[in-house]
């Protein structure tokens, strides 16, 4: 394939073979295997079945198309939140839904009679 697109990468399924992944970045295959074989490669993760290697295609999609804007899901302004906190672990991070932060920071609590 001489034009790799978004849609043509993502169709190849979740994991690619080497000698795909260097045909896309334009690459001979045997530097990616040296880099690999080094590990040097870190541009995406790498995974070895055995003596297969595959690549993730979600991280190859990711090297070469995430410098488009992502839209924020969370509100501008954060609404009072109302969510019930588990009586083990409060966090001190914002809900994804609301955008809120709970009060406790990082606390785990023991169970009662344990």
């Amino acid at each position: 394939m001489s034009t790799w697109t978004r849609e043509a990468i993502t169709a190849l399924g979740p994991v690619t073979d080497v000698p795909t992944l260097a045909a896309i970045l334009d690459v001979h295959k045997d530097t990616v295997y040296s880099a690999i074989r080094r590990g040097e490669w870190t541009a995406t993760r790498v995974l070895t079945l055995g003596r297969k290697i595959k690549i993730p295609t979600r991280d190859l999609i990711a090297l070469l198309y995430d410098s488009e804007p992502v839209s924020q899901v969370n509100p501008a302004v954060p609404s009072q939140c109302h969510h019930t906190e588990s009586p083990q672990v409060t966090a001190s991070t914002p809900h994804t839904s609301c955008g809120c932060t709970p009060a406790g920071s990082a606390v785990i609590r023991p169970l009662r009679g344990a």
